[in-house]
């Protein structure tokens, strides 16, 4: 690959300090490979200043502003988890020049399904691909909310997976388990929720458990959620789980998520489109590439082939 220099953009908070620990491997490394990196407070679009030196998150938001901004014919290393990436992949969405940008992503985060995908879960593999230099062009899902427009690369979730998100968010003190004590709460109390369906233009209505909408396989630590998706294949993969299910087999078929053969059960329904409309009696807070924000109703589409990154 040639030595341009690659920017290095990293989240401090991601992973309880994770992101740190591998910008730090990252350098070493780059500087014994005799691989340039740059500062991109120190550079222009016409001149461009090596320097050991990285780029850090400073608030929210900052990542998406420099990803939308940054000039034409760069590489960049994003350190972090889903979340820092989410915001990156928003801003580079907004680039005029995003034709000509390709991407690296390292995974600092607690999560990191996307990485999973790319068979790169661990900082050594992530690293061999991008200095490896291969690349391909992934789709993108867009999300129309109220005429505003987001962008995601994993997952947009309805109803369990966002009311387990949510709760396990307020439970953060309990560390990994929060999850499944989140998962646990909700299943008992099986809440259904009614929406009318619009994919690939056939309108349909139902009660449902959770909606899931894939751009990936995985998501969460490394669930098979949708085990029919390509990052490629400008396909949107949604899972749908009947109202109809009970306690007892949805105790049984969650833990299933984890080997992607929850969608042989006959409660859930596995299509692949390339548009869906949720709009639900009432509107609730969606996941979105594994974050608690936005609101129902949304429509979602895949936009083909979109960001080039290292694969």
């Amino acid at each position: 690959m040639n030595n341009d220099g690659f920017y290095i953009l990293y989240n401090p908070t991601s992973g309880s300090g994770l992101s740190v620990k591998f910008l730090k491997k990252l350098k070493k490394h780059l500087d014994e490979s005799h691989i340039s990196y740059i500062d991109p407070l120190e550079c222009s679009s016409t001149s461009v200043v090596i320097t050991p030196r990285v780029f850090k998150l400073e608030y929210i938001g900052y990542i998406k502003q420099f990803c939308q901004d940054i000039a034409k014919h760069q590489k960049m290393i994003i350190i972090g988890g889903d979340g820092t990436f989410h915001e990156a992949i928003n801003g580079l969405m907004l680039n005029i020049n995003l034709e000509s940008l390709t991407v690296g992503f390292l995974p600092g985060g607690t999560g990191n399904s996307f990485m999973y995908d790319l068979n790169a879960e661990t900082y050594s593999k992530a690293l061999l691909k991008i200095l490896n230099g291969k690349t391909k062009k992934i789709d993108i899902l867009e999300l129309d909310l109220n005429n505003k427009k987001e962008y995601a690369f994993n997952i947009v979730g309805w109803g369990l997976v966002s009311d387990i998100n949510i709760l396990s968010e307020k439970l953060r003190f309990l560390g990994s388990s929060r999850y499944t004590l989140a998962s646990i709460y909700y299943i008992f109390r099986k809440k259904t929720r009614y929406a009318q369906l619009t994919i690939d233009g056939h309108a349909r209505k139902d009660n449902y458990i959770f909606i899931m909408c894939l751009n990936t396989i995985h998501t969460g630590k490394g669930m098979k959620a949708a085990p029919r998706a390509l990052l490629d294949d400008g396909l949107l993969d949604i899972i749908l789980v009947d109202a109809k299910i009970s306690i007892w087999n949805l105790i049984f078929l969650l833990p299933k998520i984890f080997t992607g053969k929850h969608i042989y059960s006959k409660y859930v329904e596995y299509i692949q489109a390339k548009k869906i409309k949720i709009k639900p009696k009432k509107n609730e807070m969606l996941n979105v590439d594994g974050e608690n924000k936005l609101f129902t109703p949304v429509s979602i589409s895949v936009i083909d082939q979109k960001i080039k990154i290292y694969y």
